[in-house]
């Protein structure tokens, strides 16, 4: 082997090492990342619990307050999240003496620190004194780890 040959055969394996170690360090910086991701998020999510099948199911027991609004109670409020999805659930009940609902509301749901999160929009139904109906509205932003809500007529 000649001499120019050796030295290009050097050249090629050092530069086959300065290419491998670029790409172990990458590698280990993106995975690093990843965990810090992961990391981050689990104690972000302080109200959420994720049962067997992947929902995540809001535990927040500010959320879970009766509300009274217009002469409404609303209650057994919960909040889950599954494949993008967030539902919002809860019964609203008339504990007025006269018909209620029947009017679209705003439903501002917020973080510990007060912070909104989103604003959902919900229709209530007409409701005779001492009926209740469910409340459900679900969207594809993920709002599962929220502390509370207020609603308001739109």
């Amino acid at each position: 082997m000649k001499e120019k040959e050796k030295k290009m055969i050097l050249v090629l394996s050092v530069i086959t090492i300065i290419v491998i170690i670029i790409a172990v360090v990458i590698k280990n910086k993106s995975a690093n990342k990843e965990n810090e991701s992961n990391s981050a998020q689990q104690t972000q999510e302080e109200f959420v619990n994720v049962l067997g099948d992947g929902t995540r199911l809001n535990t927040s027991d500010k959320l879970h307050e009766t509300k009274t609004f217009e002469g409404m109670e609303i209650s057994n409020f919960q909040v889950t999240e599954k494949d993008n999805v967030t539902v919002l659930l809860g019964t609203v009940t008339n504990v007025s003496n006269t018909t209620k609902g029947g009017y679209p509301v705003n439903i501002k749901i917020v973080d510990k620190a007060g912070n909104e999160i989103v604003t959902i929009g919900a229709f209530l139904g007409t409701l005779e004194p001492g009926k209740s109906t469910q409340l459900n509205t679900s969207a594809t932003f993920d709002y599962a780890n929220a502390y509370d809500f207020s609603i308001t007529k739109k």
